[in-house]
């Protein structure tokens, strides 16, 4: 005889088989394509801050070194050599040498104020036999000579820290005379800190991505978000560091063990002939945080799938029972679009179950098709809406404010305190952008977009933005001296502008709703050029007002995306 098997555990078996299945396959293949996307787009991010800094901090170091290569070339300084080389004792040496140096002197500070704003902390020029001619902090002495290795026949890079632990950029370069033949060297020790706003800066990372310079010793010469006093104190010896200073070899997307004997993801930006490597890295496990949340919420939530299909199941399989020909008969009538019809059978046994099953399917059809008809209407009402909603194109200047470091410097707040110094911040500077006349268009996380439409006096709008951008940067004392006073940490911040044709999305009261169009992607882009405190525009700008009443710097190349960039920083001429 054989075994019975009820229709109720056929159903439950094949209910299971099917959501189990259907629930290891979806979790695998949700797991991996998570992971390649999630991994994707932190290699885009990290790609692009890695590139993104490191060419602006090379840009820096290159700027500098072509600014001394420049003063090398002064004709004072090239005559001083040619008068000081004969004088070979220390008589005649030295009394050259008292002639000299207040022309040197001279000339260099009409170099450091004219060419040069790095600040530079000591310099020095030393002949060939290693006497030196001139020293900016201290008196020479015609007797000594300069020992340990200060001959270079090419530009060199070095970051040092002095006894006070001031970190410094030691820049070596060869001096030549008129005829082509090296006389000396000059050694200028300048601070490093500039570079600190570029690297500590947080936008584009997550909360433990870092970015930071290594030397050619493999120590760590900038600030570190994890240990305090890194600075020629940490070593690091990475797969990154060694690729670098070894085989001279950027790294990119890959997965390594860093300084903490962390696994992190990370790029790596090789300058070893500019005496450092730029790192930029996230916690690999801050990564795959997300993914890991995925997959157990698709468990979760396959669990209690499974467990309600196996309920539903169970009950539907008791209902299977009708009269067979009733059940045609009322099913060729719901398939003509009678969803009223109704079998009521009662049998007491697994037909009337199956009638019911039946009824309860024709009740829940009627109620799904007269939902969609609610829905149809609702899609309707929408669209009417959305009908409403108008877009004007027109040339305009967009600018952007963004606070520096917000996040970190808020993080250990208080909800009630974060809101507080978000309000000082939008309560200052919205009523200056109202006062130029311009549009406060949207506040984004810690920054404002806002807006100054090209109206019918070109130049008034032109004056308006640059007048109020100016006054922005100048809001900085103003700003801390609130958040001083709430006991908050203080503020600084960058505003960029630039000029294009701009989308204006309005409602139907006539209001701005927001903007869009590529002057809105560029200030998004070129702010994080401005040092803080500053104003960086596009070209467009600089050709518009470039014969104004303001003053315009010219900025390095700078290349986002593959994207060169003309800027320049703004101020006013008085």
């Amino acid at each position: 005889m054989k075994s019975f098997v009820s229709i109720s555990t056929k159903l439950i078996v094949l209910m299971l088989a099917i959501s189990i299945s259907s629930i290891a396959i979806t979790t695998g293949l949700a797991y991996n394509f998570a992971d390649t996307i999630i991994k994707d787009n932190f290699k885009e991010s990290l790609k692009d801050e890695s590139q993104t800094r490191g060419d602006t901090i090379t840009s820096i170091i290159e700027s500098r070194i072509d600014k001394l290569q420049e003063f090398s070339e002064n004709k004072v300084l090239v005559n001083a050599f040619d008068v000081l080389i004969p004088a070979l004792n220390d008589v005649s040496f030295d009394r050259i040498l008292d002639e000299q140096s207040p022309k040197l002197h001279h000339e260099f500070h009409l170099f450091q104020l004219n060419e040069f704003e790095a600040g530079i902390r000591d310099l020095q020029i030393i002949n060939m036999r290693g006497k030196p001619i001139f020293s900016l902090n201290e008196k020479i002495d015609p007797t000594t000579y300069v020992k340990g290795n200060y001959k270079v026949t090419a530009p060199t890079v070095e970051f040092i820290q002095d006894i006070d632990k001031i970190r410094l950029m030691k820049i070596s370069l060869p001096v030549y005379s008129e005829h082509g033949n090296q006389d000396g060297v000059l050694i200028a020790t300048m601070g490093s800190s500039v570079f600190d706003n570029i690297l500590l800066n947080r936008f584009g990372l997550h909360d433990s991505g870092e970015v930071y310079l290594v030397n050619q010793n493999k120590m760590m010469i900038s600030e570190s978000i994890f240990f305090e006093n890194a600075q020629f104190n940490q070593k690091v010896d990475t797969f990154a560091v060694s690729e670098c200073l070894e085989n001279g070899k950027n790294v990119e997307a890959a997965d390594y063990t860093d300084y903490r004997d962390v696994d992190i993801f990370g790029y790596s930006y090789c300058k070893p002939d500019l005496g450092f490597v730029l790192l930029t890295e996230v916690d690999e496990a801050v990564i795959l945080k997300p993914i890991t949340e995925l997959q157990n919420r698709i468990i979760l939530v396959g669990i209690s799938l499974i467990v309600i299909a196996s309920i539903v199941t169970f009950i539907l399989s008791k209902r299977i029972s009708n009269p067979i020909l009733k059940l045609r008969n009322a099913a060729q009538e719901l398939s003509s679009g009678n969803f009223d019809v109704r079998t009521n059978i009662k049998t007491n046994d697994e037909i009337e179950q199956l009638s019911t099953s039946f009824d309860n399917m024709a009740k829940t059809l009627q109620e799904s098709i007269s939902a969609i008809g609610k829905r149809e209407n609702i899609i309707k009402q929408q669209e009417n809406i959305l009908s409403k909603f108008t877009e004007q194109k027109r040339d305009g200047y967009v600018c952007l404010i963004d606070l520096i470091g917000s996040l970190q410097l808020t993080q250990t707040l208080s909800e009630d305190k974060k809101i507080q110094y978000s309000k000082i911040f939008t309560d200052s500077v919205i009523p200056v952008i109202k006062k130029h006349e311009g549009i406060p268009v949207k506040v984004i996380d810690d920054a404002i977009l806002f807006y100054f439409p090209l109206s019918a006096n070109e130049q008034k709008s032109l004056s308006d933005t640059l007048n109020c951008c100016l006054e922005l940067s100048k809001l900085e004392p103003e700003l801390n001296e609130k958040t001083k006073s709430e006991n908050l940490p203080g503020m600084s911040y960058r505003i960029s502008s630039a000029f294009g044709a701009v989308n204006e999305a309005k409602t139907p009261d006539s209001s701005l709703d927001d903007i869009f169009g590529e002057p809105v992607n560029t200030v998004f882009k070129i702010n994080q050029y401005a040092l803080p405190n500053t104003v960086v525009v596009d070209y467009t700008i600089y050709e518009k007002a470039k014969v104004s009443n303001f003053k315009f710097t010219k900025l390095a190349k700078s290349l986002i995306k593959g994207l060169e960039y003309t800027l320049f920083i703004v101020s006013s001429k008085s």
